[in-house]
């Protein structure tokens, strides 16, 4: 079975190797998993020695392995892009897989009604543009806007695009929404969305809370688990894994 030795060439060899089987010619491919609950897997850059984090279903191309470390890639995404990085052996094999992403994900936002003030447990009484996100035959109940001076609006209706996880988002605090929410997964993770189908990165993003300023923000802690692990294994065919898929938002 293929390994990912390296010799001076730089050119892979075949030999006996626990690492999977699924290729790129004759590079192994492999796919991140997290490494803690809030959906990240930190590695080493080698270049640097810097410690960095990646989203799950990061995919990597698995260069070799020495006594101590596997060597890898990363093939996709944002972070790092292009970038060689490395986990021990014992943490290659639990955070490293071969299973790759679906396709496209589908996410549908729908406005439910004009802003009606609510309390929130966690953040006080708030102007809520309440609406219901769609996905993968399940609904959750969302906020597009909590913060009405001026400065923030709710997401446009109209074709939007979700993009991959851009960095851990851990500066803001979940810990209150985990503690209420037994089992929640992935609350540091956040998806960037491409307005009106643009690449660029709007400062919106689909991601769990009580706060929006303007973001897809999943008010109901319980489904947010599902969000997160529908969003996160879906990646669109082609686009080097920037794009999760494709968020319709209809008032």
């Amino acid at each position: 079975m293929p390994t990912g030795r390296v010799p001076a060439t730089g050119q892979i060899v075949n030999s006996p190797s626990p690492l999977g089987s699924h290729h790129i010619g004759n590079v192994i491919i492999k796919y991140t998993r997290r490494a803690d609950s809030s959906g990240w897997l930190t590695v080493k850059l080698s270049k640097s020695d810097q410690r960095i984090s990646l989203c799950e279903y990061t995919q990597v191309a698995v260069l070799r392995r020495d006594k101590d470390r596997t060597y890898f890639k990363i093939m996709d995404g944002y972070i790092s892009l292009g970038e060689i990085a490395s986990l021990t052996n014992a943490n290659a094999g639990r955070y490293l897989d071969i299973a790759g992403p679906a396709g496209a994900a589908s996410v549908t936002v729908e406005y439910q009604g004009k802003p009606v003030e609510e309390i929130s447990k966690f953040k006080g009484k708030l102007k809520q543009q309440w609406a219901t996100l769609t996905f993968n035959t399940q609904a959750a109940l969302v906020t597009l806007n909590s913060v009405w001076n001026g400065s923030y609006s709710p997401i446009p209706p109209g074709s939007h695009i979700i993009l991959a996880p851009d960095y851990s988002h851990q500066m803001i605090s979940t810990a209150g929404y985990v503690a209420a929410t037994p089992g929640m997964i992935g609350n540091d993770v956040w998806f960037p969305i491409g307005i009106n189908g643009t690449m660029q990165n709007s400062s919106r993003y689909i991601h769990v809370g009580h706060l929006s300023e303007g973001c897809v923000t999943v008010h109901e802690l319980g489904k947010w688990t599902a969000i997160y692990n529908y969003l996160i294994s879906h990646r669109v065919p082609g686009s080097v894994g920037k794009k999760v898929g494709h968020l319709i938002v209809k008032q």
